[in-house]
């Protein structure tokens, strides 16, 4: 029998980065080899009405890289009758943008301690973004008692000076952790 069977294995991938994959097996002969299916290879993308029959494979945990980011967003792809991928499905896929608004809120009230700790992390977390005109940009909000704008979006033309503004950065203090009227304003 020329029988084929599916097989999904959701931790594996194309070079071991666990996006998931399928698997097609042969059915009958001992020792038959599994061939991987090229999800997202396959032509076409969204839209496209299966016909009657049509055969899917899913791979709920396939990813899309975007720069640093990681994005979980599952694939399916419509099969021919010999287990061929036909069209891509991968419904919450968006093309990959390179600029994105971050606004961090951080709490400067006198809960917060030891201040040289927060200053570390910021620094550390925002070197490792791409920030620069056409790409991300980075604004801060400091709030204790009151909110206040430490730096805007779009003030900072390179990660190198947003670290320095991070690391120079005072705690505003206070005895009022104002969260919700942070957030509100941010």
């Amino acid at each position: 029998c020329p029988c084929r069977l599916l097989v999904g294995a959701p931790w594996d991938g194309p070079d071991g980065d666990h996006r998931g994959a399928i698997y097609k097996c042969p059915v009958g002969p001992p020792n038959s080899t599994c061939t991987r299916v090229n999800l997202g290879e396959a032509p076409g993308g969204r839209g496209g009405r299966g016909s009657l029959g049509a055969r899917a494979a899913c791979a709920p945990l396939w990813s899309q890289e975007c720069g640093t980011s990681v994005f979980s967003s599952g694939i399916c792809t419509r099969m021919d009758s010999e287990l061929r991928p036909v069209e891509t499905l991968a419904p919450t896929a968006q093309r990959c943008s390179t600029y994105m608004d971050i606004v961090i809120v951080l709490d400067g009230s006198n809960s917060i301690y030891p201040w040289y700790e927060v200053q570390n992390f910021l620094s550390n977390i925002l070197g490792k973004f791409f920030i620069g005109p056409g790409q991300i940009q980075v604004g801060l909000l400091q709030y204790g008692e009151r909110a206040v704008h430490e730096w805007t979006l779009g003030q900072f033309g390179s990660a190198r000076e947003v670290v320095e503004a991070a690391r120079n950065i005072s705690r505003q203090e206070g005895r009022e952790t104002r969260t919700a009227l942070a957030v509100r304003q941010a």
